[in-house]
């Protein structure tokens, strides 16, 4: 189980996901309630109050859906909402155990986040069978599958902007992180966090203009991912791996972004799982690649220096002529 300051890294997202989860149960539970009353039962209701007068004129159904502000739901279209509200209430019932993911030593890390986020997705999908349902445009065999399963893929733009956030335990080892790019957009958090031995730099290949990556060994500062607005990363790895951060609220280019405050000698490096040596030393190149600021062009008309007159003044400056004196 992760720490309560790991959680907590999460708060502010959980929190949005949670009280969207509320407010569309609420609505849900209130549109069962308006469609309590039989439509049968609600125009022989009308058709007494018309009287005589409206018989053989008026649809007594039609005339009290008109004057109740409803429209009458069949019931198979009741019988989806029913089912969507039991899927948010279910959702609602796991707790934290909706943004926590525990991934099997060996086990695809992209695929076992994909399926996390694709369960707790389903309260998309149950808003939207809903709204479908309601409005008499349910199919099915296209829209079946929503309760059961609703990937990120399919999230829409609102939807990425209350996404659920999700810690995820993994081994070292299985820290391949290339393909958690695709679910890095809107408001999506994620924070991994190693079990065991782990390569120095796996986060460097998520690093992006717009998205927000931290690595780093000290569970404290994953407070910080709690304040950023937009898509965010971060790894809690074990004493020895690089740490860094790239902040994509900061102005300027991506070196001035990017803050490597520990790295790693490729010495140390050995091969781990499926992660060879030769992997790992190039992460390490791309983080050294990406903090390199490139060097000033020279200005119109300026007189480059010789490289052999280069060389011979770095000399001078190194010699020690106080024996000369």
């Amino acid at each position: 189980m992760p720490s309560d300051s790991v959680l907590r890294s999460l708060s502010g997202a959980r929190e949005a996901f949670r009280s969207a989860l509320g407010v569309a149960i609420d609505q849900v539970n209130s549109l069962l309630a308006a469609h309590s009353t039989p439509a049968g039962e609600a125009a022989e209701r009308t058709a007494t109050e018309l009287g005589d007068f409206a018989a053989g004129r008026i649809d007594p159904e039609r005339f009290a859906a008109l004057f109740s502000g409803k429209a009458s739901l069949d019931p198979a279209a009741l019988e989806r909402i029913r089912e969507a509200r039991d899927t948010l209430a279910e959702l609602a019932d796991a707790g934290d155990a909706l943004f926590q993911l525990q991934v099997p030593a060996g086990a695809d890390l992209r695929d076992a986040v994909g399926a996390a986020l694709a369960t707790a997705g389903r309260a998309f999908g149950a808003a939207r069978t809903v709204e479908l349902a309601r409005t008499g445009r349910f199919r099915p065999e296209e829209h079946g599958d929503m309760l059961r399963s609703f990937p990120a893929r399919r999230w829409n733009r609102a939807e990425r902007q209350i996404a659920p956030p999700l810690v995820v335990e993994v081994d070292g080892a299985d820290l391949r992180t290339g393909g958690l790019a695709e679910f890095l957009e809107g408001n999506q958090k994620i924070v991994l966090v190693a079990r065991g031995a782990a390569p120095p730099a796996p986060l460097v290949r998520l690093i992006t203009p717009g998205v927000f990556v931290l690595q780093t060994t000290e569970e404290a500062e994953l407070e910080r991912i709690s304040a950023v607005d937009g898509p965010a990363i971060a790894a809690l790895l074990p004493r020895g791996a690089a740490r860094f951060v790239h902040d994509p609220a900061r102005a300027g280019t991506l070196a001035e972004r990017l803050e490597v405050r520990d790295t790693v000698p490729e010495a140390a490096l050995a091969p781990l799982g499926a992660l060879s040596v030769f992997q790992q030393r190039e992460e390490l190149a791309q983080l050294a690649a990406l903090v390199e600021r490139p060097a000033a062009a020279p200005q119109a008309g300026a007189v480059q220096a010789d490289p052999v007159d280069k060389l011979a003044a770095w000399l001078l400056r190194q010699a020690d002529f106080s024996d000369l004196q």
